[in-house]
């Protein structure tokens, strides 16, 4: 089968598109014809050799976490899903650039009609991100106060949509150009982080979810109130000790958070999309002969939603 690998860490031009064996199901695991695969900053991090994870990683080896596809074999002990049914879901081991993935049944659901295999490859990783961080870190109630960095992000905008579902009044911080895009999910005030100082405009908060770190962590931190939080998501950034004293003094929480797998958490978004409570916004889609194109445009920092790599498609 075709994959896209890297044998040794460094730029995005270290991935490269090999011939390597297709995998076979284990007696709990499924073999899925994967259609899509997204791309996310900690494959970036990866990939460069900067993520905690690369010590232990195997080279070569296949990057990316996020899929979407069709079941073509059946685990003798597999049960509830049958061939052919088409699905989506998160690997925590096997990388998905690649055409085909083992992969246990605890890490995917059935794929909504009313998504599409692009769509549904794009949710996984920051879906459970985002929502863990809304609900379980900062456990947001109704009319409580957020502020959500680079909101238009693959993360960001679906925190925008799950902090909303809650009943809360989200800011995000996001480019002037992606202000209609964000209105569009529903939230209440867009700050122009080019233009404005987002300490100005939103203060006394109950929350925060810092996408960023540096001195962006610093003056959220001042804008919470006391016995508020602040989700850090950079994982560089943990225990950042200038961070850890403006937090102490300010009696602010501060969590590192490590998102974690949940296939319940995987079924209540299938469900919210098929509700068309919950939209994810794919902002370009690459071949897998592309993929070092399509980690340079994350890198870049610019992207509006997820990127994709169509992968078993026409």
């Amino acid at each position: 089968m075709k994959a896209a690998i890297i044998n040794q860490f460094g730029s995005a031009d270290e991935l490269k598109i090999a011939e390597v064996e297709r995998p076979e199901p284990g007696p709990d695991q499924v073999v899925i014809g994967i259609k899509a695969a997204s791309i996310n900053p900690v494959d970036t991090k990866i990939r460069s050799g900067k993520h905690i994870s690369c010590k232990d990683l195997k080279l070569p080896s296949i990057l990316g976490k996020d899929f979407s596809g069709t079941i073509e074999l059946l685990g003798e002990n597999v049960t509830g899903f049958q061939v052919g049914d088409a699905v989506f879901g998160c690997s925590f081991g096997a990388g998905t650039y690649a055409e085909y993935l083992a992969i246990e049944s605890s890490y995917f659901v059935k794929k909504p009609a009313n998504a599409s295999f692009e769509e549904a490859a794009a949710v996984p990783l920051v879906a459970l991100t985002a929502y863990q961080a809304v609900h379980e870190h900062l456990n947001i109630k109704p009319d409580q106060r957020i502020l959500i960095h680079a909101a238009a992000g693959g993360v960001g905008h679906l925190a925008v949509q799950f902090a909303k579902l809650t009943g809360a009044y989200v800011y995000g911080t996001a480019s002037e150009a992606n202000a209609t895009f964000l209105k569009r999910l529903g939230i209440d005030e867009t700050i122009d982080y080019k233009n404005e100082q987002f300490e100005e405009r939103a203060s006394d908060l109950d929350a925060v979810i810092d996408a960023m770190g540096g001195d962006v962590l610093y003056r959220s931190i001042s804008c919470v109130k006391p016995g508020g939080t602040v989700v850090c998501l950079p994982s560089s950034t943990k225990n950042d000790p200038k961070a850890v004293a403006l937090a102490l003094e300010k009696d602010v929480r501060l969590i590192w958070p490590m998102m974690h797998p949940d296939r319940d958490q995987l079924e209540l978004f299938a469900q919210l999309i098929r509700d068309e409570k919950l939209r994810v916004h794919v902002d370009k889609a690459y071949s897998l002969n592309d993929i070092a194109r399509a980690h340079t445009d994350m890198e870049s920092h610019k992207t509006r939603g997820k990127l994709v790599v169509v992968i078993g498609m026409p």
